[in-house]
């Protein structure tokens, strides 16, 4: 893989750099519009791509069409997904992007000898450009792996304007068991790359399997202030080798976003000439990778996102954000703040990353391209039907879908604190910072509020952490003897959520809050030790400064006092084979009679790793 510069390959025919709004390096936002395709492709010797070739033909040529009427700045399609007759017809009808607006289609294969047709064909209104050289020679190989930048610039001479259609071909073979790219396709060798530094944000793509050739070398090189576009056609893009770029990229303390667009989970693929499918059974795996300073992770923007199918989540291990698009076919339409602001005061430099705007479906009644506009036609999390399958007896679990109804990184705190786990830290509450919400270096999605990770880990996690919240839920109806600290739950409870009471998952029929933990039935009686210590260290909070200088034991003896008297309301609970039990915490006890010393020591910090929101 060569990196070669557009503003290089565009002088040798006669073109300047373009100048795209989604590139210039101000305060201005700009409009993106990525296309996750329902995932039906053909494999031949020849060929990959849509195995419906009608119906691929009016879905994109429709998407064309309501993308001109939009104009966003940016247009995505991921690899092999748009037919060339749609994109040909298209650009003849007048169907093209304005000036200052970039389309990046990764189209359907390419004959070897294909693009000098369209390229004859289109000349009246286009410059088809393209670089015909290889990394290997020539044997078995029949065909291309295109991506066409589509987009307006002028001509050196200033005498106007041109279209162009700038193709850019993969590098590098994807592995499967048959070889099929390495035996079909002609790999090859530049990868352009859009912007100049510092005054423009810099823009590549990679097709899928090129990622493997994008070196440590060339990520050092490019990463700052560069948006990286990764499309694909993959059915494990969580898979270490398609990922490890991602993480060498976030090592930097740069500047950096990476969007990438699969299709759509459980694509259905055709060999050859046959009418029988094979199950993928693939996620979709679309996300939007960022780390600006001032990301919008507010619970009225996650909440907004959510409802259009773009879920947030932290990837902590490489310390960015990571945006979510819902698995099934859809089309998004976003608005962003720039990857870097270059000369803009502080004051208006404020990069909040993608709001989602609109979705679009593809509805087989109209066969036409359908705007979200009713709650139906919105994508669905799949919680409400998680909280239905998952009470196999009467359990009234309203208030929990009310929590969700007020934004679902509500109903992640609530079901959070009824697992134990929140604290100590006290922003332990932020988005980033919910255990739910992060991604660990797998990139499993183990969100409550989101079902549509079908990874074992996600599974497990998700039901693990709503039988607590179930649990806690059925003890409302059994009579269950609360113990004295909460004895006020006899009368009735809701589970309820409040940035002013952070620490607080249930209110009671008397308004009187506290805070209940299920910790499941735990093989070594030690773990509820450890939770009844962090819950308390949370909800009491720092000690008060003392007034003089203690010995270490009196400091010990002073911070045991402080959690007997600070941490109230507060109840843990485990199951046995007997039955539930209440955990009879020595720390409970009165400041008078203070307890032993735990084989916990609660004076060591809790904080083992840096907020990161700190």
């Amino acid at each position: 893989m060569e990196v070669v510069p557009v503003e290089e390959r565009l002088r040798k025919a006669g073109l300047c750099h373009p100048a795209l709004n989604a590139l210039q390096a101000d305060d201005t936002l700009y409009r993106v519009f990525a296309l996750q395709p329902e995932g039906k492709i053909r494999v031949t010797d020849s060929f990959i791509g849509n195995s419906n070739a009608d119906e691929a033909k009016q879905r994109i040529s429709l998407l064309l069409q309501r993308v001109l009427e939009m104009q966003p700045d940016l247009v995505v399609c991921p690899e092999y997904s748009v037919p060339w007759d749609a994109l040909v017809e298209s650009i003849e009808a007048g169907v093209v992007p304005e000036t200052g607006k970039l389309w990046v289609l990764g189209c359907e294969s390419l004959s070897l000898t294909k693009l000098q047709e369209y390229r004859e064909r289109l000349s009246p209104v286009a410059s088809v450009l393209d670089d015909d050289v290889s990394t290997r020679e020539r044997t078995t190989q029949q065909y291309r792996n295109p991506l066409t930048y589509v987009f307006k610039t002028q001509l050196e001479d200033g005498t106007g304007e041109r279209l162009v259609l700038l193709v850019q071909y993969k590098t590098a073979p994807s592995g499967d068991p048959a070889n099929t790219e390495a035996t079909g396709m002609l790999p090859g060798r530049y990868v352009y790359l859009f912007g100049r530094s510092p005054h423009e944000v810099r823009l590549m793509t990679l097709i899928c399997s090129d990622v493997f050739s994008f070196s440590r070398e060339l990520i050092t090189q490019y990463y700052q202030g560069l948006l990286l576009l990764h499309i694909q056609l993959n059915n494990s893009p969580r898979h270490i080798t398609y990922k490890r770029y991602r993480q060498e990229l976030f090592e930097f303390a740069g500047d950096t976003e990476v969007l990438c667009l699969n299709w759509a989970d459980n694509i259905i693929s055709f060999q050859g000439d046959e009418t029988e499918g094979m199950n993928w059974k693939n996620i979709g795996g679309s996300a939007w990778y960022l780390r600006p300073p001032e990301m919008d992770v507010s619970d009225e923007g996650i909440k907004e996102n959510h409802r259009h199918g773009v879920y947030y989540t932290n990837h902590y291990p490489i310390r960015a954000h990571a945006l979510q698009f819902h698995y099934r076919p859809r089309a998004f339409l976003l608005q962003s703040t720039k990857v870097i602001h270059h000369g803009i005061p502080k004051p208006r430099s404020t990069r909040t990353g993608p709001r989602a705007l609109k979705t679009f479906v593809w509805t087989a009644a109209t066969s036409n391209w359908l705007e979200a506009a009713k709650p139906e036609d919105f994508p669905d999390d799949g919680f409400e039907k998680l909280l239905g399958d998952s009470v196999a007896a009467p359990t009234d679990l309203r208030d929990v879908l009310s929590l969700y109804a007020n934004g679902p990184a509500t109903a992640e705190r609530a079901m959070a604190v009824s697992a134990g786990e929140f604290g100590p830290e006290p922003k332990w509450h932020r988005p980033s910072n919910i255990d739910s919400m992060r991604l660990c270096e797998q990139e499993i999605v183990r969100r409550i509020t989101i079902t549509q990770d079908t990874a074992q880990e996600a599974v497990t996690f998700r039901s693990t952490r709503l039988g607590a919240v179930k649990f806690i839920a059925e003890l409302r109806a059994s009579g269950y003897q609360w113990p004295a600290p909460v004895e006020f739950l006899r009368q009735g409870f809701s589970f309820h959520w409040s940035g002013n009471i952070p620490n607080r998952n249930v209110v009671a029929a008397d308004g009187t809050y506290a805070t209940v933990i299920h910790a499941g039935m735990p093989g070594d009686l030690r773990v509820l030790d450890v939770i009844d210590q962090r819950a308390r260290k949370t909800l009491a909070g720092p000690p008060p400064e003392p007034d003089k200088a203690l010995s270490e034991n009196d400091e010990k003896d002073r911070l045991k006092q402080h959690l007997a008297s600070k941490a109230q309301r507060l109840c843990i609970i485990y199951s046995t084979a007997n039955g539930p039990k209440n955990f009879g915490s020595e720390r409970a006890l009165s400041i008078t009679a203070p307890a032993v010393q735990s084989a916990v020591d609660f004076t060591v910090p809790s904080f083992h790793h840096k907020n990161q929101d700190d």
